[in-house]
């Protein structure tokens, strides 16, 4: 079984509920001074188009939130210009906060970049170019869209030497084993993965379409341009998507270049910071970082939750300006202002990590 995360105790949600309450927020947003919050969201939800995500009523709140109670709200660009520049000297300054969006669904478009406009916050849309391109749907929701779809009950998954043998009564057992192939599926590599996918589809006799239908839809290089038009900007999440530390150098070079490339190509509206696709630690090995920082972007994102401190941050020209800390979207405002004010750290001080290149990055657990 797929490991469920804890229920937070009464008294953590207490916790949560009073770190949430407007009054508290002046005392508490001084222990963020001096920090940078990155968030990554992924989708928007809307249940008529059957789409999961963020919800958009929280995002509101969570935005009027930040607003009222005066962070910053910065875009990347001008973030990244405060590892730059630096951000010590200037007197006491409210935490800064930072939003990115990664993937390139239409959601985006409908969705998510009017929320951010209504609030006047910046955000930064990562695209995988050739989803938009319309050269793939992500291979994720080939395996979702098979699951959907379909009205058999059980199947063999080929891992290995082996098939492991799968079966379902109702649809919370199905979305369980649905999860369970993904998360098989995010360390194969890209042969075994396309073929473990055709075979759900055999077995479960669905038929996958050239083009996602919706709920999988990118948004299009005109809903780029007019997003960018309501204050978003856009930058590389690479072409296909894959894990760039199970591919080879050369493509692993091609897939950042061409990302950026095609972004430039299509709007002005571009950050020179690249994304990892799956952003985790393994997928950020040395010739990864060093592919990114050659293809000309200034600075890469990872996933691994974590503060970026703005009174010590890695040189411009060490590895440790790619590899970039990012919190996921919290799902409720107690945990949202847990990170913006550095209440995280005191569980796990800020410190500098440690990355391939023996050079320091900097990061924090995730609360």
């Amino acid at each position: 079984m797929l490991p469920v995360p804890p229920r937070p105790n009464f008294s953590r949600r207490l916790l949560l509920q009073l770190v949430g309450a407007h009054t508290v927020a002046p005392a508490i947003r001084t222990l963020g001074r001096g920090l940078l919050s990155i968030f990554t969201l992924h989708r928007f939800a809307d249940p008529q188009s059957d789409v999961d995500g963020t919800d958009p009523a929280m995002l509101r709140d969570h935005l009027a939130y930040l607003r009222r109670h005066r962070y910053r709200l910065l875009s990347l660009s001008d973030a990244i210009r405060l590892l730059d520049e630096g951000d010590a000297g200037r007197g006491p300054q409210t935490p800064v906060v930072v939003f990115t969006v990664d993937d390139g669904y239409a959601d985006f478009a409908t969705t998510g970049a009017p929320i951010f406009a209504e609030y006047d916050c910046p955000v930064t849309l990562f695209v995988a170019t050739g989803f938009l391109d319309g050269l793939l749907w992500l291979w994720w929701d080939r395996v979702a869209h098979v699951f959907r779809q379909t009205r058999r009950c059980s199947l063999s998954l080929p891992v290995g030497d082996q098939r492991l043998p799968w079966s379902w009564s109702s649809p919370s057992e199905r979305a369980w084993v649905q999860q369970a192939v993904i998360e098989r599926l995010q360390v194969a590599d890209v042969p075994a993965r396309e073929a473990v996918i055709t075979s759900l589809s055999e077995q479960l006799d669905v038929e996958l379409p050239t083009r996602p239908p919706a709920p999988f839809t990118p948004l299009s290089w005109d809903d780029v341009r007019r997003t960018a038009r309501l204050g978003a900007t856009f930058g590389p999440h690479t072409v296909t998507h894959p894990i760039l530390g199970l591919t080879s150098e050369g493509t692993c070079n091609w897939e950042i270049r061409e990302s950026y490339r095609r972004v430039r190509e299509e709007t002005d509206a571009v950050v020179a910071v690249f994304s990892y696709p799956n952003g985790q630690p393994h997928a950020c090995s040395q010739h990864v970082l060093q592919a990114a920082q050659r293809s000309g972007v200034t600075a890469a994102l990872t996933t691994v939750p974590g503060y970026v401190n703005l009174q010590r941050v890695p040189a411009r020209e060490t590895l440790g300006r790619f590899a970039l800390p990012r919190f996921p979207y919290p799902g409720d405002r107690g945990h949202l202002v847990n990170i913006v004010a550095g209440m995280a750290r005191l569980r796990t001080a800020v410190r500098l990590g440690t990355y391939p290149t023996g050079r320091a990055a900097p990061s924090a657990s995730a609360p």
